[in-house]
């Protein structure tokens, strides 16, 4: 697929993808699981390339380690916030507050190309976010989200009030949010059980995650499961 950039002025865009969770349920690093032939970090962090300047993970310590000699460009989560606005605040603080961040997590194995370059392709950099409606057209969806400068305000303003949640900022400030073709793209997988409703084969993932144990061990520190 060819891509070209959308003609209106915006600010640069970088890709992070959030690696750092401690994936307790799931029983290993859900970032090293083999969905589509390569560990999801990397699956994507290329997936993220063809529409970014750069793309970074976000990592815990343990994962900073294992993947410091790596060809991948790392943010080690640093943030006193617990969860997953502690890698966006860091990707903010320590790479670039002038950039817009396009975040992905690292549990969302049927979230297609398609969607991440309707999201890029209908960005609104006027607001703080563009964001999917979730599954339930209910909220914003922060799973996958493009956060722009103007974000960086709004996620302070959020620590400050007490509700550091990526979704309830979303909520609480001006947003683009757009339908996504596909429901079932947004689905989080976080235990062993997860893909089999979609997937109508377990052993899939039994595999996929078999692979992933001979790979990268569980991180042990950085955001839980379920910090959105």
């Amino acid at each position: 697929m060819t891509f070209t950039k959308p003609p209106e002025a915006r600010s640069p865009l970088l890709g992070l993808v959030l690696a750092g969770g401690r994936s307790t349920r799931m029983g290993v690093d859900k970032s090293t699981i083999v969905y589509h032939g390569k560990p999801q970090y990397e699956y994507l962090h290329d997936l993220l390339a063809t529409y970014c300047d750069d793309v970074f993970l976000s990592v815990n310590a343990e994962q900073a380690l294992q993947l410091a000699n790596s060809r991948f460009k790392l943010i080690p989560d640093d943030s006193t916030v617990k969860g997953p606005l502690a890698g966006i605040l860091t990707a903010f603080q320590n790479q670039s507050l002038h950039h817009a961040w396009l975040v992905v997590v690292c549990d969302l194995p049927f979230l297609s190309e398609q969607s991440i370059q309707k999201l890029v392709f209908n960005r609104k950099s006027e607001t703080i976010a563009t964001a999917f409606w979730d599954s339930d057209h209910r909220f914003p969806e922060p799973s996958v989200c493009i956060w722009e400068p103007a974000a960086y305000p709004a996620l302070l303003r959020g620590i400050a009030e007490g509700t550091p949640y990526p979704r309830t900022i979303l909520m609480n400030n001006a947003i683009e949010l757009l339908e996504i073709e596909d429901v079932n793209e947004l689905t989080n997988v976080n235990t062993p059980d997860g893909l089999a409703p979609q997937q109508q084969d377990a052993f899939f993932l039994r595999e996929a995650i078999r692979l992933a144990k001979k790979g990268i061990q569980t991180g042990q520190d950085g955001p839980s499961d379920d910090g959105f």
